[in-house]
């Protein structure tokens, strides 16, 4: 945004009572249709083709105006004098002499549009008579309300505006290029020419024409900044400026823009050409984290690596059908299953055309309200892979983001895989604090994947398709993976090769205690030498030896092209980060064996190098892992950083689960994260104060849970129902009436606690 002039933050409707259709009377009987606006009471903004023959250029036989509001109208008596118009802009303003309504209308306030920069001014609103409004039977044309989005640096070139109207694309499909202007024929959207574009209450162009190649709902918009600047040179310009009472250039207030998030902070995976989401039929399973092997990598997908079927309880089918824009499709099995290959082969059967969401861990929230996706139709794929990442993070997976995801204008279908040991962890999990996340669990279409070694006709397409390979009793994905070999490296280092066990070890807890990142070779090298020091002193663990020993797990097995106990990521700085491989992740949570608990070191180590939102993340993990100590100290944490969902999980956990239970503290804490507004910490105050507080207190639990509910929280509804008719002296039942009928019209339900 520019450092000079004015930033508009106003928000207003278009009131109806100003939108006009201009009609065209024209030779044959014929009329033509557009659309305008009263900028005054004598005066209407259009385009310019709407005030003459549109094929032939020609004046035509009458002009008048008719008022969406009533129908009253009113005819331009002098088509020649009381028609200024600018044909190389297609502007025009109509002088009306005689008007059935308020002749003195005030003017709008014209605003011009910041191109210098990239910028977005969502909710730019606009009311016409587009063609796909025409009822054929009653020979009428009805008025259309738009509400789209526009790209501030868009058309940039020629002085316009793209104005892009996400909701009404199935209207436009399949037509030829043509002015917007049309009469009964041409673009659905002809007659929309000339509809006034408003943003925030603030008048920013005129309509004037339909590209179908820049989107089936996309008009072009003349900007009145371009109108003043045209003025300056061109006679027929400033007269239609003067018209409209245009001020100076410089005394254009600028519109308010929201600037755009890049989406490169928020996926992973990105069109390497254009910037934006790829497409599903442009991906490979390998790109969305199925494991590279010895037969397939993101560069020769589809060579030598064929997928083999799921038969087995007819998994491919039933996930392929349950890929529909309605619920969450959740694919859970064991580490090393197939499930992400799986998981591919269903969308790219089924949604090959649409466009493909990997979201980064933590950018949920920020992903799902990104305009790219809420102003636009196009289908589109949310991928989870691993959905433990995104239910333990400062931005987790809710059905509140679910929600936003599948309530955008285009078809969204959500497709999650989970390995089955972490799927048990976050079940066995209870307490509000993991609410959300069973919630998505339970919510979520779930088809159990397992091994192929687990059916004989899947073990025999898998041996038919890999011949070569020696199954032993392992499935397809564990032999490609070389899952088995590299757990057996990792099970025999801890008595062969200590240095190089607590390595690996080290970066296999790193993982567990729900750091996503990959651990800097700096920190495992310290972590591991702390390690060595405490459970093998005699041991002469310098740094060069256990330098070295990172470099024999980063080693690719012999034979394989990448098959290593620790998987090596660049980061910034020129320093290499290490993942531990998925599998042996797996046997320690207990896949194969009995599970190996977090050591405690481990949690320590991961707080000393948390940031906020990883201290935030810890905390949800100590907490489904029942280490209650861990997950209250990484929630003070994050709470003290100003985290204000760690604030709430605090509070829960010092009343619910604390032993024994520290109120005053867990109030203090809900007070916190109350007072920077939010209204799930309020609600949760106002039950600590109404049912464990000694004695209750009522007063403010009743201030809070108001607080909350007219923010909308409908649990504060239902409890300020339930609180008021049983427990306030004396009952207030006709406030407790009118909450319950709040809670039951916002689809309401009783809520967990008070009302419980």
């Amino acid at each position: 945004m520019p450092e000079t002039g004015l930033v508009l933050a106003v928000d207003t409707g278009i009131p109806r009572a100003r939108v006009v259709a201009v009609v065209a009377d024209l030779p044959g009987g014929r009329e033509q249709v557009g659309s305008g606006y009263l900028v005054g009471g004598r005066l209407v903004l259009t385009a310019a083709h709407c005030a003459r023959d549109k094929k032939t250029g020609a004046v035509p036989l009458g002009l008048r105006v008719i008022r969406a509001s009533d129908g009253a109208a009113a005819e331009v008596m002098d088509l020649v004098a009381d028609v200024v118009t600018t044909s190389a802009l297609d502007v025009a303003v109509l002088r009306l002499t005689t008007v059935p309504w308020e002749p003195d209308l005030p003017g709008p306030v014209f605003a011009r549009v910041d191109r210098g920069r990239s910028g977005m001014l969502i909710d730019c609103c606009a009311i016409g008579y587009p063609l796909f409004q025409r009822d054929p039977i009653q020979r009428a044309r009805r008025t259309a309300e738009l509400h789209g989005t526009i790209y501030q640096t868009d058309e940039a070139e020629v002085g316009r505006l793209l104005l892009r109207e996400p909701l009404l694309t199935s209207v436009a499909h399949g037509e030829p290029p043509s002015g917007a202007g049309d009469g009964d024929g041409g673009s659905p959207w002809g007659g929309l020419s000339g509809a006034l574009v408003f943003h925030a209450g603030h008048a920013l162009g005129v309509v004037v024409e339909h590209h179908p190649r820049q989107g089936s709902a996309a008009v072009q918009v003349v900007a009145f900044d371009f109108i003043r600047e045209w003025a300056e040179t061109d006679e027929a310009a400033r007269r239609v400026a003067d018209a409209l009472g245009l001020p100076p250039l410089d005394r254009l207030p600028w519109a308010a823009a929201q600037p755009v998030e890049p989406l490169a902070g928020l996926v992973d995976v990105l069109d390497p050409g254009k910037g934006d989401l790829p497409r599903v039929r442009d991906l490979d399973p390998y790109r969305l984290g199925t494991t590279s092997s010895d037969y397939g990598t993101r560069d020769s997908y589809g060579e030598h690596d064929p997928y083999v079927p799921r038969t087995r309880c007819d998994v491919d089918i039933r996930l392929r059908a349950a890929l529909e824009p309605t619920r969450m499709v959740l694919l859970v099995g064991p580490s090393k299953v197939g499930k992400s290959r799986t998981a591919f082969e269903a969308v790219r059967a089924r949604w090959t055309h649409a466009y493909l969401a990997a979201p980064a861990p933590g950018s949920l929230r920020r992903l799902a309200a990104h305009p790219r996706l809420q102003t636009s139709s196009d289908p589109l794929v949310v991928w989870l892979d691993d959905l433990d990442r995104f239910l333990t993070t400062a931005e987790p997976l809710t059905p509140a983001v679910l929600t936003s995801f599948s309530t955008r204008p285009g078809p969204t279908v959500v497709v999650a895989t989970l390995r089955r040991e972490a799927r048990d962890l976050l079940r066995a999990a209870t307490g509000e604090l993991v609410r959300d996340t069973r919630a998505v669990l339970e919510g979520a279409t779930t088809i159990e994947l397992d091994s192929t070694a687990d059916d004989p006709e899947e073990q025999a397409a898998a041996h038919a398709a890999y011949p070569d390979q020696p199954f032993d009793g392992s499935g397809l994905a564990e032999r490609l993976g070389y899952a088995p070999q590299l757990l057996q490296a990792y099970d025999d280092s801890a008595t062969a090769n200590p240095l190089l066990h607590a390595v690996i070890r080290t970066a296999v807890d790193w993982a567990r205690t729900s750091l996503s990142r990959p651990i800097p070779e700096p920190d495992l090298l310290e972590i591991s030498s702390e390690v060595l020091w405490e459970e093998h002193p005699v041991l002469d663990a310098t740094n060069d030896a256990i330098t070295a020993a990172i470099r024999q797990a980063r080693t690719p097995l012999p034979g394989s092209r990448d098959a290593a106990t620790l998987i090596t990521v660049p980061l910034p700085g020129r320093v290499r980060g290490y993942r531990a491989y998925d599998y042996l992740i797996a046997a320690d949570d207990g896949q194969t064996g009995r599970p190996r608990p977090v050591p405690h070191r481990s949690w320590d180590d991961a707080l000393h190098r948390a940031d906020r939102d990883d201290a935030f993340a810890i905390s949800v993990a100590a907490y489904a892992r029942s280490n209650i100590p861990v997950s209250v100290r990484a929630a003070e944490r994050a709470a003290e950083a100003g985290h204000t969902g760690a604030m709430i999980n605090l509070g829960l956990l010092l009343s619910d689960q604390w032993e024994p239970p520290d109120l005053p503290s867990a109030r203090a804490w809900y007070e916190k994260a109350a007072q920077a507004g939010d209204t799930g910490a309020m609600t949760n105050l106002g039950i600590l104060l109404a049912t464990q507080w000694e004695p209750p207190d009522l007063p403010s639990a009743r201030a809070w849970w108001e607080k909350a509910a007219e923010a909308g929280d409908t649990g504060a509804m239902s409890n300020l129902g339930l609180l008021l008719a049983t427990r306030w002296e004396p009952p207030d039942l006709p406030s407790a009436r009118a909450w319950y009928e709040k809670a039951a019209e916002a689809g309401g339900h009783r809520s967990d606690g008070e009302a419980g």
